[in-house]
């Protein structure tokens, strides 16, 4: 078996978050509010800008939420507003705690990627049994 490049699993961890999104963040701009988004109307938004992120919170469903075309790529991100309802919603502790991950540097390499997929694929079937026991 051929060994997964950091690309290969950047690309399947970047879907398994999407899959967890889909079922625990309901299809409405985080920032604008709009309502019923789809297709490449729904993007996976990050808190602070993408680049600006070490891989430890690139891929961190604490910092991403669903976000229309327009705030994520034409206001980029709409951060601002992003900060702000975050901030609302997890209050000023949490967020001071993900403000200094922020700085923390990783070396994003194939066991990396690996482990930070394995956590995904894990909390996704954790997700998957909570729906099955609420419906």
């Amino acid at each position: 078996m051929r060994k997964k490049t950091p690309k290969q699993l950047q690309d399947k961890l970047w879907k398994v978050l999407r899959e967890i999104a889909e079922i625990i963040y309901k299809p409405i701009c985080y920032t604008c509010g709009k309502t019923g988004l789809t297709g490449s109307n729904k993007q996976l938004s990050h808190l602070w800008p993408k680049a600006s992120l070490s891989a430890h919170l690139k891929y961190d469903l604490r910092v991403l939420r669903w976000t229309c075309f327009h705030c994520n790529i034409n206001l980029g991100g709409n951060g601002a507003v992003f900060y702000a309802k975050l901030l609302k919603e997890i209050g000023a502790k949490e967020m001071e705690k993900l403000v200094k991950e922020k700085q923390i540097l990783v070396k994003a390499d194939t066991l990396f990627y690996q482990k930070k997929l394995d956590e995904a694929v894990a909390q996704l079937k954790q997700v998957i049994l909570q729906q099955r026991k609420k419906g």
